[in-house]
C-alpha cells in the first residue's frame, strides 16, 4: 500500500467516526433551556454524534444525562487568573480530542466555551439564544457581542428572539438558525375537562420577577370578587427566593385560602391533569416549555402576547393573549374562560393539535443534526 493510499484510507475511517459535540452550560437545573438540553443529548443517534456536557458552575448529578461524559467543573469568575487558566485547559482538551462542533448556553458559557473553542480552532461554533436578553446589562451586551464575533453561526428557539438579536446585536441573518423547542407528545396524556373551571395554575420559577407571578396573583384576586369565579383554586407550580413575597401578596389580596404554592414539584405534567387553564404572564419570553406542556395537556391558555407566545398562540383558536403587565386584560381573560366552557375546550383542542403537528423532538432533533452536519 502506498502512502498516498494510507492517508486516504484514514481519513475514510475519519469521515465515519461520529461527531465530536461539546455542550456547555452554566449548570444543570430544572429550567426550560436545561431540559431541552438534555433532551437534545438524550435523542442523538450516538452511531453518528458523541455528546460531551460541559457545566462551568455546580450541578445537580441527577439529572447528569446517561451515555455522555459530564465535565463538571467549577469556575466562579471567568475574569480571574483561575478563569483564563481553565480556558486554556479547556482549549487544549478541545484540540487533543478533535471535537468538531462546540454548542454553548448562556452569557458566560458562551463566553468561556466559546472562547476556547475559537483558540482551538473548532470547526463549527454555535450559540444559543433563548430569551430577549433582558437581563443582560450594556456591559454584559458590549462584552458579548465581542464573543459573538468568534462563532461561526446562532441558533434561536423563535423567530422573534432571531430577531431581536438582529437588531441589537446587528448579527448577520444568515448566520441565525430558528429551532423551535422539542416536546414529546406520547409521553404527555391529553385530559378532556368537560366539567366547570375550577383550577387555573401558573408554573414557573419563583426567582425572577419577569415571570410576573404578583400580576398572576393580582388578576386571580380581581376574577375571585366576581360571582362567576368564587370557587376557583388558583395553583402557583414552583419555587425559589421570591416565594415569601408572593405568599405575603396573596395574602394581602385576601385569597391566601384559595392559592395553593406547591413549592418544586418533580413531575409538573401529572400536575396539570387538575388544571383547566394554564397561565402564563411574563413580561418577557423567548420560547415556553410550560406553554407548551399546557396546549398539550388540554390545558387552555391565557399568555402575555411577547416573545415566543405569539408563535405558539393563534388569539382566539389555539388560546388568549394579552397585554403584558395588563392585570385588568389577564383577569377579563382568564374570566372569559371560566364563563365560556365550550370556548375554553375550543382553544384547548386545537392547541394540542398545533403543537403535535408543530413543535415535536422529531422536528427539533432532525434540524439540529443537519447544522451539526454542516448540510446548511
Amino acid at each position: 500500500m502506498t502512502i498516498p493510499e494510507l492517508k486516504g484510507r484514514e481519513l475514510e475511517m475519519a469521515e465515519d467516526e461520529p461527531i465530536k459535540i461539546l455542550f456547555c452550560i452554566d449548570a444543570l437545573i430544572r429550567g426550560g433551556t436545561e431540559l431541552q438540553l438534555l433532551g437534545l443529548i438524550d435523542r442523538l443517534d450516538r452511531s453518528q454524534f458523541s455528546p460531551y456536557l460541559l457545566t462551568i458552575r455546580p450541578s445537580s448529578t441527577v439529572l447528569s444525562p446517561s451515555d455522555c461524559p459530564h465535565l463538571a467543573w467549577h469556575i466562579p469568575q471567568l475574569f480571574s487568573p483561575t478563569g483564563l487558566h481553565e480556558i486554556w485547559r479547556l482549549t487544549k482538551f478541545l484540540r487533543k480530542e478533535n471535537f468538531s462542533v462546540v454548542q454553548t448556553y448562556f452569557q458566560d458559557s458562551t463566553i468561556f466555551g466559546g472562547t476556547a473553542a475559537r483558540l482551538a480552532g473548532v470547526p463549527t461554533r454555535l450559540a444559543c439564544f433563548r430569551d430577549l436578553g433582558f437581563w443582560l446589562t450594556r456591559k454584559q451586551t458590549f462584552l458579548l457581542k465581542g464573543v459573538y464575533s468568534l462563532m461561526t453561526g446562532f441558533l434561536c428557539n423563535a423567530n422573534v428572539v432571531k430577531a431581536n438579536y438582529i437588531l441589537h446585536d446587528s448579527l448577520n441573518p444568515e448566520k441565525i438558525k430558528v429551532i423551535y423547542n422539542g416536546i414529546d407528545s406520547e409521553a404527555l396524556n391529553w385530559v378532556e375537562h368537560s366539567n366547570p373551571t375550577t383550577n387555573i395554575g401558573i408554573v414557573g420559577n419563583l426567582t425572577r420577577r419577569v415571570k410576573r407571578t404578583d400580576l398572576f396573583i393580582k388578576a386571580a384576586a380581581i376574577v375571585s370578587r366576581r360571582a362567576t369565579a368564587s370557587k376557583l383554586t388558583w395553583h402557583i407550580i414552583g419555587d425559589g427566593a421570591l416565594r415569601p413575597k408572593y405568599e405575603n401578596l396573596a395574602r394581602e389580596e385576601g385569597i391566601a385560602n384559595k392559592v395553593i404554592f406547591t413549592g418544586r414539584i418533580s413531575n409538573v405534567a401529572e400536575y396539570l391533569d387538575t388544571l383547566q387553564v394554564g397561565v402564563l404572564c411574563s413580561d418577557s419570553e423567548g420560547f415556553s416549555n410550560a406553554l407548551l406542556e399546557y396546549m398539550l395537556k388540554g390545558c387552555t391558555c391565557v399568555a402575555t402576547a411577547v416573545g415566543g407566545n405569539v408563535e405558539a398562540i393563534d388569539h382566539g383558536r389555539t388560546g388568549l393573549l394579552v397585554p403584558p403587565d395588563d392585570v385588568f386584560a389577564l383577569a377579563d381573560a382568564m374570566e372569559k374562560v371560566v364563563v365560556d366552557i365550550d370556548l375554553r375546550r375550543y382553544l384547548a383542542a386545537n392547541a394540542r393539535l398545533l403543537v403535535e403537528n408543530k413543535f415535536n423532538w422529531e422536528k427539533c432533533l432532525k434540524e439540529h443534526e443537519s447544522v451539526f452536519r454542516n448540510e446548511e
